[in-house]
């Protein structure tokens, strides 16, 4: 299994859930949400794996995709929180 910024970031994101989330009254997450937002991340790194080949050009693409999601969820929360 090849690693790819999708895999390290589902990696981190288990992490941080399982030690924060219990402890914490106000959880940023549901388990159900967790597990969807999971499912959301293997099925793009699965597309991701099929439509673009080389490795390079692939980690490069997954960690565009990260920042762009990071950058719209941070403007989304700012906006409506």
């Amino acid at each position: 299994m090849r690693f790819t910024p999708l895999n390290i970031a589902s990696a981190c994101l288990v992490a941080w859930f399982v030690i924060e989330n219990p402890n914490d009254e106000k959880a940023l997450f549901t388990w159900g949400a967790f597990i969807l937002l999971l499912l959301i991340l293997t099925v793009i790194d699965i597309v991701f794996r099929v439509f673009v080949k080389p490795n390079k050009k692939m980690w490069l693409l997954q960690l565009a995709f990260l920042v762009v999601v990071c950058v719209t969820s941070l403007i989304v929360k700012v906006t409506f929180g």
